[in-house]
C-alpha cells in the first residue's frame, strides 16, 4: 500500500486544529461558567428566587388540599374507567392480531400496498387504546400517591398507605 492521499491528510490536520480550537472555547466558557456561579450577583438571584418562592401567595384551596383534588382525582378515574371499557378486547383472535388486519388493509387500502407500512399502521391504530389506557393508568396511580389513597380491593401497610415492595415494580 501506497501513502494516503493528501487529501486524508489535510482533513486529519483541519480536525486537529478544530478540536483545539473547540477545547480552548470549552475551556474559556467553563472557567466564566465557574466565575459567574461563584459571584455576589449569582447568589443575590438565587436568595431573591428563593425569597418569592417561600413568600408566595396561596389560595385558601391550598390549606385543603385533597378537598381541592378530589374533583380532578374523580374525572381521572371516570377517563380510565371508560377508556378501559373501549379496550378492543373482542376484535383480535389472539393478542396483537396485526398480521391479520394488515392483511385485510393492505387489500382494501390503496395507500397501504407496502406490507411493511401496512403492519406499521395497523400495529398503531392497534396499540393506540392501549396506549392510551396505560397513560390514564399512570396518572391515576399518581393521583392516589397525592392523595394517600389506595385502589379498592388493595392491602394497606401499617400506616395505611401501600409499601412499595406491595406495589411491585413501576414501569417506566
Amino acid at each position: 500500500p501506497g501513502p494516503p492521499p493528501a487529501r486524508g491528510l489535510g482533513a486529519a490536520r483541519a480536525a486537529a486544529l478544530l478540536q483545539r480550537r473547540l477545547g480552548l472555547a470549552r475551556s474559556k466558557a467553563h472557567t466564566a461558567a465557574l466565575q459567574a456561579i461563584g459571584s455576589a450577583r449569582y447568589h443575590a438571584v438565587a436568595d431573591a428566587a428563593a425569597v418569592l418562592a417561600s413568600e408566595t401567595p396561596l389560595s385558601a384551596a391550598a390549606d385543603a388540599p385533597a378537598e381541592a383534588l378530589l374533583p380532578l382525582a374523580e374525572t381521572s378515574r371516570r377517563r380510565l374507567a371508560e377508556a378501559t371499557a373501549a379496550l378492543p378486547l373482542a376484535r383480535a383472535s389472539r393478542p396483537y392480531n396485526a398480521e391479520a388486519l394488515a392483511r385485510g388493509l393492505s387489500a382494501t387500502a390503496p395507500g397501504l400496498q407496502d406490507g411493511t407500512a401496512a403492519e406499521a399502521a395497523v400495529s398503531e391504530w392497534q396499540d393506540a387504546p392501549w396506549r392510551r389506557v396505560r397513560q390514564l393508568l399512570r396518572q391515576a396511580r399518581y393521583v392516589q400517591e397525592v392523595l394517600h389513597t389506595r385502589p379498592p380491593g388493595a392491602e394497606a401497610g401499617p400506616d395505611g398507605v401501600r409499601s412499595p415492595a406491595q406495589n411491585g415494580p413501576r414501569p417506566p
